[in-house]
């Protein structure tokens, strides 16, 4: 039966190797190894010989060495290698067993060069050929024993050179830190082939390897865009961007890359950004947004939380690496006084809501309908909240940049009481559970600190009938819809619940009339009309 050389099961054994060796194709950024080589630095007959004939004896052991070697990874594929290393070549010749004729000589490079693995990161194969160059000082020296019966002298003479080399190899990666190595490199030194050194080498070897395998791609930053959560606007957050992601594509061909987001405790699941392709050398932010449930709005208190975020690069294989952010969620009745985020307050579909709605519709419908129908509704469900006993309470004088808390309308129907902005939600959420569409008037007097907040609801009624609803033009709005359509809007200012509907309709008109177009609080945006949607 045929025999095989133990190189070549090794060879066979690493290219079908388990694919989690096969991952492993990668070098990390550094390793220490040790090889054995021939290098016939006499530029003789390479033989080791004995013979014994006629009291004769020959020994030529050529060109046999060792080297001791380092790389570090210096950018990409690029690596720096430093070795030391000695080759001899010994000649023993001898007529008489005592007396003895020796050739010794021996060479030990210093070499310093660049290493480059020609293969890309995209490949998983467990061999990764590369080439290599270099130079440094070689040191050679030669030692000439003669007729040690007859006391000669022993010659010796060392002299130093400086040389290059140039060749190319594979490393058989075993595992993340081990690997086999095979290599061949030529000598030239004095850069000549014909100098004593100069010729090729060939080399087999191990290395142990640490550090950092290549980077496919590094997270330079991320970015936070929403560092405080409100729960009430858990809706917003599926499609707004929690933060963005700046990815720098290392490798040397284009990338895809996805961010994957997750909140523990809060997001129902993770949420994927998608792939974006990214060029070679391009840096690009990444928008993540979250999933969250109708659960968080269960938080009862303020509390930080980690936004949790894995990015995989999709090159050939996946590569992932993960990194995180802190932010925080605030209790499930915070509100941070922007006014386009009060609508999330807003629930027509609250089962309380919803039933109180339908009943005061059913019972203010009428089949002699003027046309004015919502504003019949409207006001019955108005009446409704005073005959609860439902009153206002002053704002606690929150400045604008300061978190506030706004109550549900399940809450405040509950409690009996609230401030501005929660009569404004649980109106706004009565009307809509009745099909009436609302907005919120916010006014930010310059000449005040604390920002007040009344209704709009839409009466359904075109200008052209406006005497349906008032002969006083100045009691409602014109406002037209995404259709171009106009409607009259009616203005209610919801902290006079107690004083009844025609008051707080009388009272939102003034208030609209003077802050609105006598002091140009519209045409200076310190009133504004926020739909809620």
């Amino acid at each position: 039966m045929k025999r095989w050389p133990l190189a070549v099961y090794i060879i066979f054994w690493a290219m079908f190797y388990n694919t989690q060796v096969m991952a492993q194709g990668i070098s990390r950024s550094s390793g220490i190894g040790l090889r054995v080589s021939y290098w016939n630095i006499a530029n003789t007959l390479t033989r080791i010989q004995v013979s014994e004939s006629e009291q004769r004896t020959v020994v030529d052991i050529a060109g046999i060495g060792s080297s001791l070697y380092f790389f570090s990874r210096v950018h990409g594929n690029w690596f720096f290698e430093f070795s030391l290393g000695a080759a001899v070549n010994v000649h023993t010749e001898s007529d008489d067993p005592a007396i003895t004729n020796e050739d010794i000589s021996a060479i030990i490079p210093f070499l310093f060069g660049l290493r480059y693995d020609l293969l890309s990161s995209r490949f998983t194969s467990s061999f990764q050929p590369y080439i290599a160059g270099g130079g440094g000082p070689y040191w050679s020296t030669a030692v000439t024993v003669r007729n040690n019966l007859t006391g000669e002298e022993v010659n010796s003479e060392s002299d130093l050179r400086y040389g290059a080399y140039a060749g190319g190899g594979v490393n058989i990666l075993l595992s993340s830190w081990f690997a086999l190595n095979f290599d061949t490199k030529y000598h030239f030194v004095d850069l000549q082939t014909d100098k004593r050194g100069s010729g090729p080498e060939f080399g087999l070897g191990f290395t142990f390897m640490w550090g950092r395998k290549r980077e496919v791609f590094q997270i330079k930053e991320t970015k936070v865009v929403v560092r405080d959560i409100y729960p009430a606007y858990y809706q917003f957050y599926n499609t707004y961007p929690l933060a963005l992601v700046s990815v720098k594509n290392m490798a040397g061909y284009p990338i895809e890359v996805n961010v994957r987001c997750y909140v523990k405790g809060y997001s129902e699941r993770p949420k994927d950004s998608g792939y974006t392709r990214i060029e070679r050398g391009e840096t690009k932010d990444i928008p993540v947004t979250a999933i969250f449930g109708s659960n968080l709005r269960d938080v009862s208190r303020r509390t930080p939380a980690v936004l949790d975020l894995e990015v995989e690069a999709r090159a050939g294989r996946s590569h992932k690496k993960a990194t995180s952010a802190e932010i925080m969620v605030h209790n499930r009745n915070a509100w941070n006084g922007e006014m386009d985020k009060l609508g999330f307050f807003v629930t027509p579909d609250d089962e309380n809501v919803l039933k109180l709605s339908r009943k005061l519709a059913k019972e203010n419908s009428s089949r002699d309908s003027t046309g004015a129908e919502n504003v019949r509704v409207a006001k019955a469900i108005f009446e409704a909240l005073a005959k609860m006993d439902i009153q206002y309470h002053r704002d606690p004088n929150i400045p604008f940049y300061r978190d506030d808390r706004v109550q549900y309308a399940g809450e405040t129907l509950k409690l009996r009481h609230g401030d501005c902005d929660d009569l404004v939600v649980l109106y706004a959420s009565l009307l809509e559970s009745a099909g009436i569409k609302t907005a919120f008037v916010e006014v930010r007097d310059p000449e005040k600190e604390i920002a007040h907040l009344y209704l709009l609801f839409d009466s359904g009624v075109p200008p052209s009938q406006g005497d349906l609803v008032s002969s006083n033009e100045k009691r409602y709005v014109i406002r037209e819809n995404s259709r171009g359509n106009g409607t009259i809007w009616i203005p209610v200012e919801t902290t006079l619940v107690a004083s009844g509907f025609d008051e707080a309709w009388k009272s939102g008109a003034l208030e609209y009339l003077q802050d609105g177009f006598v002091r140009h609080g519209l045409a200076e945006n310190w009133v504004k009309i926020i739909d809620v949607e």
